[in-house]
């Protein structure tokens, strides 16, 4: 019998709602062994799936530098 030595789970999730400009908003935040996977919504569904990874181009520690990527749904530049 194989039995796991942790009760952690395996992939780790926290949810909340607020109110964003009046309007609910629900997030979501996955974690996993190599990235975390947020969701924000105010429908209930995911629309656009984007990818967002610091830039290493940024000089400036004080102002981070992301860089995005649409896998998912529009492109709106």
């Amino acid at each position: 019998i194989n039995k796991m030595s942790s009760t952690e789970p395996i992939i780790r999730s926290r949810q909340t709602e607020k109110e964003v400009n009046g309007i609910s908003t629900q997030v979501v935040c996955t974690e996993f062994s190599n990235y975390i996977f947020v969701v924000l919504t105010q429908y209930g569904k995911i629309g656009t799936l984007m990818s967002v990874t610091p830039d290493s181009r940024s000089n400036d520690i004080s102002t981070p530098m992301f860089s995005t990527k649409v896998l998912l749904g529009k492109d709106e530049v």
